[in-house]
C-alpha cells in the first residue's frame, strides 16, 4: 500500500503491466480475425474491402483475417512478439487510412454511423509499444530467451 500512494508502482507491476496490456490488445486483434475468418467468412469480407478502396481486395481480405487472428495470438502468448506486433501495426495503420480516418464520428469511436479512429490509434500504439519495447517478463518470448541463454532445457 505505501509504494502506492508514493506512485511507486513501476518496480512492483511493471511485468504485470507489460503481461496485461499485451494480452488486450492480442485479444483484441484476436477477436477480430476470428470474427472474420470463423463467423463473417473471409468471403464476405471481400466485398467490405472492395466497397472501402483496399485494392485486391480478395488477397487482403484473406491477409487482414488470418494476419489479425495470428498477430493476436502472438501477443496473447508473447511468442514471436516483434512480429505479431509488426503485423497488427500495418494492419491498423491500413485499417485507420482507408477506413476510419474519414469516418463520420470523427476522433470519437461510437459517434456516427461508421464511428471514428480513437479505439483503433490506441491499437496502433500499442502495437507500437511491444514493436519496440518488446513482450515483457510473462511471455514465451522471454521463457524461450532465458532457455538459451542457460543452455537448454532443465
Amino acid at each position: 500500500m505505501k509504494n502506492l500512494l508514493s506512485c511507486d508502482c513501476g518496480g512492483v507491476w511493471r511485468d504485470h503491466a507489460y503481461a496485461a496490456l499485451r494480452v488486450v490488445t492480442g485479444l483484441a486483434f484476436f477477436y477480430h480475425g476470428y470474427d472474420k475468418v470463423f463467423n463473417m467468412g473471409v468471403a464476405k469480407v471481400a466485398p467490405f474491402f472492395g466497397g472501402v478502396g483496399i485494392p485486391l481486395p480478395e488477397l487482403m481480405a484473406y491477409l487482414v483475417s488470418y494476419g489479425e487472428l495470428a498477430a493476436g495470438i502472438g501477443l496473447m502468448l508473447g511468442l514471436f512478439t516483434h512480429w505479431a506486433a509488426k503485423i497488427s501495426a500495418v494492419i491498423i495503420i491500413g485499417a485507420i487510412g482507408l477506413v476510419h480516418w474519414g469516418a463520420s464520428g470523427g476522433w470519437f469511436f461510437g459517434y456516427g454511423a461508421d464511428g471514428g479512429y480513437e479505439y483503433q490509434l490506441l491499437l496502433l500504439a500499442a502495437s507500437i509499444f511491444f514493436l519496440v519495447s518488446g513482450p515483457g517478463r510473462f511471455s514465451l518470448d522471454t521463457r524461450r530467451a532465458q532457455k538459451m541463454n542457460t543452455g537448454g532445457m532443465r
